[in-house]
């Protein structure tokens, strides 16, 4: 890329910073087993460090406008937002989260095994 397309490419707007803030939480709840919550007003105010024009209006429209946004955020109103929890997006329902917790061990089990055997060495 040349100097011209970086300089181009907007990096700082609301909605980015938005996102980032909303990671930042997000990833702040990631062990533990409740649902990351805030305060609405609390992230107005995170982007607002940022960006003086952000307000309630400009995050609906963001949720409304932005995929990432609406990936991150399960639910907002006027007095808290909800997030979903890391790992987890609008896209994903229960149906493909995992309820059995041997499960993953199991398949990066078997993926070792298998890698074995192709390099001629059994894993056990």
């Amino acid at each position: 890329m040349r100097f011209d397309e970086f300089k181009s490419q907007q990096q700082n707007n609301p909605e980015s910073n938005l996102v980032t803030a909303l990671e930042l939480i997000r990833h702040r709840y990631k062990d533990k087993d409740k649902l990351p919550k805030i305060s609405t007003q609390s992230v107005i105010n995170l982007v607002l460090n940022t960006d003086k024009t952000f307000d309630y209006d400009a995050l609906v429209s963001a949720n409304e406008k932005n995929s990432a946004v609406k990936n991150i955020i399960k639910t907002f109103n006027k007095d808290y937002i909800e997030l979903h929890p890391v790992g987890m997006d609008s896209q994903s329902d229960a149906s493909t989260t995992n309820t059995d917790k041997t499960a993953p061990v199991d398949t990066v089990s078997k993926m070792a095994k298998r890698a074995g055997k192709k390099r001629n060495k059994s894993i056990y």
